[in-house]
């Protein structure tokens, strides 16, 4: 059955379930029973108890912290996302840490059994997203090394979508298309989601491209043909792979939730590694040699399929979470199991002793047809990952003060990992392949304790001038069977002087063991990879091996952070945030993407040459540096507002199904205060501030802008105690695209009206320099990138639909990634590109155009 077939099929499975709208009750129906206005979620979970703070807001999170920034649903359509993958993309500037954690994601201020759980779920479901600082993790027994995410959802929706989408460069050589569907069914709380989807990329050859390799052929050796090499080698692999999520969540009488999640996944990569080459020494005596002296022949093969990699990689997983309250005091308990299998198979080229040997002997002719070459083995590497966890959280009130309640939160879990790794390796010296075989397992207890108490609030007591102010404490230990005992702390202050200004202090220190697969990951050796040597200021050849390092320790982490938040008018929905951060890290754990000379000065044992002082592999599996220090702040400002004349007909119409102007029918919405579908509000901080910029009326616009800059003040690493400090802003580097950018700024501006919209993402870094010694430095220049996202509604478009029925629930949009096709610029001491650093080396895509259609059917 083709991806499409099947996507209909399931798509068929609701054939009685109404188009959402945002504006009309659904009819509640037997199989997804609609939520009634006298029981909404915060009954059965009753959020007053727990947060005073945010009692006035539907499905908010806990912890008192004010919300960095608040999307309604009207400004959601301004990012015309489809998915809530790509949704987050676009907001990635929101929620991006500056401790460099990925997001944690609640759903109505709930944790979720997993990713898979919210995957499947479209943007038209989320009532409004709440992206909360990283202090708010610890409320939930995360770490704060994360920002928050929380999806508020309508308390009915129900969809079953297909959309499909396909990506090209302007430059072409590459498609990437995508078809996918998904369920969706919410009914107050209960909801159940499914998703299918299939991607196919073809596969993107240097010979596409403006790449130059004729320095592929060693200094001193002469080319014995014209074989074009960039027909073999691939800057982007060929893939395909297909994606299976499901989720159902039920609450029962008893107040207990249930949730159960998992989905499984299968890609497949082809990627060719160039031709093999083989350098064989020609004797001035042999009959085939015009030259007086002995020389060296440089030769390559028309067999791609001697030096390419294919790798399969299969991975499931299933989680399952409930919850509930014992007395005041909210639990949750989740699970689950998580298998990944990888097998990768690398091509190691031709044997050639034979060859040589006959060349040298003068039976052969180096110049002419070389006959039938025998492949050497080929590499053979396989993974399996298998992990299993269980884990605990209780959160509720320890004490009621005069000026708030002692929230606690208690965590405890066990997970257990198991990685076995085997390697058949082909071994030149032996000519012959080595088997090795490794089993890393890992056993892990963990326990935490998160307090929050109020030690002043406005107004109450002799404190009340102080204004709104709250310390949090947090604890956690970890016991690794291969590590022993690890613990980490923060402390943090959480003060609101006044009403829209909101500031955040908090210390922590952190210790963490190296992943699993940091320490045993299977080792893969890469041929054929461009690199610049310093040494000798040229681009070479070289074989990168990659894998784990069983000798990793674990690291020591420091992290100071002061935030601020402040909203200065009523009335305008506009936010400024700035954020300090200071990490100093003792054994941090760091890859070796790239070489420098103070690098190889410092590990030579990760550097291997020939004879003649030749680069010929690099060890980049990751190592523990001595230290790491970083300070940076990172401020900026979100700003909302509706624009346009309201339509009075369609205000009318509004009124007229029951509720206000984009209210919900009368009857229909959430009890008072829930915020679920009610006028629309822009809910920014806690304490019910709400209504800010103005509620968006039918035939307004909605106009998004965020602006953020980054400024990095340090940023240097220590390799070994006694070397010289590598200043990553002054000519260090630890990355293939050159030192730290000091400055960096991020701006996202959306527009959305009438259901047509479009979306804007620029980003700019500023320029850096890599000192290369005596071979001179290389320049990187500034890099500004701008991809455009434009989408219509076409359902909205009344006299189409009147003519095209099937357009009804429709929505094409188009994108362009890189709009002015921007590329990195790598120079030399002399002005002139290495040949590493060829721009389509660094970006082989460039202006990618994407176009995407989507239906809602049912």
């Amino acid at each position: 059955m083709s991806p499409v077939t099947l996507m209909l099929a399931l798509a068929s499975m609701a054939t009685d379930a109404p188009v959402n709208t945002p504006v009309q009750q659904q009819p509640e129906q037997a199989h997804a029973p609609v939520q009634t206005p006298e029981q909404s979620e915060d009954e059965a979970y009753d959020l007053g108890t727990l947060n005073a703070v945010t009692t006035s807001r539907r499905g908010a999170a806990l912890g008192g912290y004010e919300p960095e920034a608040v999307l309604d649903s009207e400004q959601l359509k301004a990012y015309g996302a489809g998915t809530i993958e790509e949704l987050m993309t676009m907001l990635e500037p929101l929620t991006r840490s500056a401790r460099g954690g990925s997001p944690v994601f609640l759903v109505n201020g709930r944790r979720i059994s997993g990713f898979q759980e919210i995957r499947g779920i479209p943007p038209e479901a989320i009532e409004r997203t709440e992206i909360l600082p990283e202090e708010t993790a610890l409320s939930y027994g995360y770490t704060a090394d994360q920002r928050v995410v929380n999806f508020v959802l309508k308390q009915d929706f129900r969809s079953v979508a297909v959309q499909g989408q396909i990506k090209r460069p302007d430059l072409g050589g590459r498609t990437q298309s995508e078809l996918e569907t998904n369920i969706v069914r919410i009914g107050g709380t209960q909801r159940w989601t499914f998703d299918i989807e299939y991607e196919a990329d073809s596969p993107l050859y240097e010979s596409e491209r403006d790449i130059n390799r004729e320095l592929e052929a060693p200094a001193g050796t002469l080319r014995g043909d014209d074989t074009p090499l960039t027909t073999y080698q691939t800057l982007n692999p060929r893939r395909r792979g297909y994606e299976v999520t499901g989720s159902y969540k039920r609450d029962l009488e008893s107040g207990i939730g249930l949730t159960v999640s998992g989905n499984i996944e299968q890609t497949n990569r082809m990627t060719y590694l160039g031709l093999p080459g083989v350098v064989m020494d020609l004797p001035s005596s042999s009959p085939f040699s015009d030259y007086a002296n002995d020389v060296q022949v440089h030769r390559f093969f028309d067999a791609p399929s001697a030096l390419s990699r294919e790798s399969d990689a299969l991975s499931a997983n299933i989680n399952a979470l409930a919850d509930g309250y014992m007395g005041e005091w909210r639990w949750t308990v989740s699970g689950g199991i998580k298998r990944n299998e990888t097998e990768t198979t690398t091509g190691r080229g031709l044997n050639t002793d034979a060859l040589k040997a006959g060349v040298v002997a003068g039976t052969i002719n180096p110049f002419g047809d070389l006959g039938s070459v025998p492949f050497n083995p080929n590499d053979e590497a396989k993974s399996i990952n298998t992990s299993a966890n269980v884990e605990g959280v209780l959160n509720g009130t320890l004490w009621d003060a005069p000026t708030g309640a002692l929230q606690a939160t208690f965590k405890a879990g066990f997970d257990t990992q198991k990685q076995e790794a085997e390697n058949l390796r082909f071994s030149a010296a032996d000519n012959a392949s080595v088997f090795t075989e490794r089993s890393l397992s890992r056993d892990r207890f963990n326990a935490s304790g998160n307090f929050n108490l109020p030690l002043a609030a406005r107004d109450i007591g002799t404190f009340g001038k102080l204004g709104d102010l709250s310390a949090n404490l947090n604890v956690q230990l970890q016991d690794l069977s291969d590590f022993g005992g690890l613990n980490s702390w923060t402390l943090g202050m959480n003060w609101s002087p006044w009403s829209p200004l909101s500031l955040t202090a908090s210390f922590a220190q952190e210790q963490a063991a190296p992943s699993m697969s940091q320490l045993n990951d299977p080792t893969l050796t890469t041929p054929n990879v461009p690199v610049y040597d310093f040494a000798t200021g040229q681009s070479v050849i070289i074989n990168r091996i990659e894998g784990g390092n069983t000798a990793l320790s674990a690291e020591d982490k420091s992290v100071l952070r002061l935030g601020m938040n402040f909203t200065p008018f009523e009335n305008k929905d506009l936010r400024f945030t700035a954020n300090y951060t200071r990490t100093d890290t003792d054994g941090v754990i760091s890859g070796f993407p790239t070489i420098t000379p103070a690098l190889e000065a410092a590990l030579p044992e990760r550097f291997e040459r020939d004879g003649a002082g030749n680069l010929i592999s690099i060890d980049a599996r990751p190592l523990n540096y001595e230290n790491s220090l970083k300070e940076e702040i990172r401020w900026g400002l979100n700003f909302s507002t509706a624009f346009g004349k309201p339509d009075p007909a369609a205000m009318q119409r509004a009124r007229g199904q029951g509720g206000p102007a984009g209210g919900p029918p009368s009857g229909g919405g959430p009890r008072a205060g829930g915020g679920g579908g009610g006028p629309r509000m822009a809910m920014h901080g806690g304490g019910g501030r709400g209504g800010r910029g103005g509620q968006m009326q039918p035939g307004q616009g909605r106009l998004n802008v965020s602006l953020y800059h980054t400024y990095r003040m340090t940023d240097e690493i220590t390799i070994r105690q006694g070397l010289p400090v590598i200043d990553l802003l002054d000519g260090g580097a630890t990355g293939s695209r050159g030192g730290q950018s000091q400055n960096e700024l991020q701006l996202q501006a959306g527009v959305f009206k009438s259901g047509m919209g479009a979306f804007m993402n620029a980003n700019w870094a500023e320029g850096t320099r890599v000192s290369g010694g005596t071979s001179g430095d290389l320049n990187f220049s500034d890099l500004a990138t701008v991809n455009l996202h434009m989408f219509a509604d076409l359902g909205q478009r009344t006299k189409w639909v009147e003519k095209f029925p099937w357009l009804t629930g429709s929505r094409v949009s188009v994108g362009i990634e890189n709009l002015f096709d921007e590329r990195l610029s790598v120079t030399d001491a002399q002005g002139n590109t290495p040949n590493a650093y060829q721009p389509h080396y660094l970006d082989p895509m460039g202006r990618t155009f994407r176009i995407n259609f989507r239906k809602i059917i049912f």
